[in-house]
């Protein structure tokens, strides 16, 4: 049997989503968003074959075979050759927003460069990883970035705000619909509900007051689409929480940077179907060789 990579592939939320406008070459819609690393994670194992094979195995969740996990593969795949098995424990709330599909990619990503040093094989990195997904290049890092364009420009940043964080699914919401939804809503094609620039600032300095900017332009979409999101929205910002929708949903995040008011959260919701609890991460994937 080759060599055997597993991995740790963290989730992520949107502290923020601002929509730009659309890319002109793509006609994909681009964004402004805070992302943030959060401790729900899947396992993904990847290990070497003696062809060209590549055979991804999801546990815990029906995945079919049009999943990230394959086609950063066969990103690779496509420059060095090579073959895989490829085995990902779900762990992340699929449908959530949280970038479970991105997480996953990058893991994969990840693992191949740690083999292989797929830079100087090469394959370029930052390219390959946008052709996986917009999240993608994020997730290879993770900890707290502004994440601009189709996801090709990051700017990194320290978290200093110590935050607290509930969630609650609120039905799964097509990720297209949403943003079909957006473009009949916003005729311009473009709605920033958060300032990003103060934002960032805010929580560069640790200032608790971050969590009021959250903001998400797909929120009335979604809700449109899945009206408990508006519902577990207001029942968490009943609890004290700073409320925001995290990519297109449907989980809805409520933000504490008091503990006392965390736990008493925590306490009243903690019996709901789909409540979970996160904190943040400082990275995006952890790696070790078997």
């Amino acid at each position: 049997m080759g060599q055997s990579v597993r991995l740790r592939a963290f989730a992520k939320a949107n502290l923020s989503l601002n929509i730009t406008g659309k890319n002109k070459d793509s006609g994909l819609h681009e964004l402004d968003s805070v992302m943030l690393s959060l401790d729900a994670f899947d396992t993904v194992t990847v290990t070497e074959r003696s062809d060209d094979k590549i055979n991804v195995r999801f546990v815990n969740a029906d995945i079919g075979e049009d999943n990230t996990a394959a086609k950063a593969a066969r990103a690779v795949q496509a420059v060095i050759g090579g073959g895989w098995d490829i085995t990902v424990e779900k762990g992340i709330p699929i449908g959530a927003g949280l970038g479970g599909s991105s997480a996953d990619g990058a893991a994969v990503l990840r693992a191949l460069d740690v083999m292989y040093k797929l830079p100087a094989r090469g394959v370029d990195m930052r390219n390959v990883a946008l052709s996986v997904g917009s999240d993608v290049p994020f997730m290879l890092t993770g900890g707290l970035a502004r994440v601009r364009g189709t996801g090709e420009d990051l700017f990194f940043i320290e978290n200093k705000a110590e935050l607290f964080i509930v969630g609650l699914m609120s039905g799964e919401v097509s990720t297209a619909r949403a943003y079909a939804e957006f473009d009949r809503l916003h005729e311009s094609g473009a709605f920033c509900p958060t300032d990003n620039d103060k934002l960032c600032e805010l929580l560069l300095s640790g200032d608790p007051s971050a969590v009021e900017l959250a903001g998400n332009a797909l929120y009335a979409p979604a809700c449109e689409l899945a009206p408990q999101i508006q519902k577990n929205a207001e029942l968490l910002k009943s609890h004290g929480a700073a409320v925001n929708l995290t990519g297109s949903g449907g989980m809805v995040l409520g933000y504490f940077t008091d503990i006392q008011k965390f736990a008493a959260c925590a306490r009243a919701l903690g019996g709901m179907q789909g409540f979970y609890v996160f904190a943040p991460t400082r990275t995006g994937i952890l790696h070790e060789r078997l």
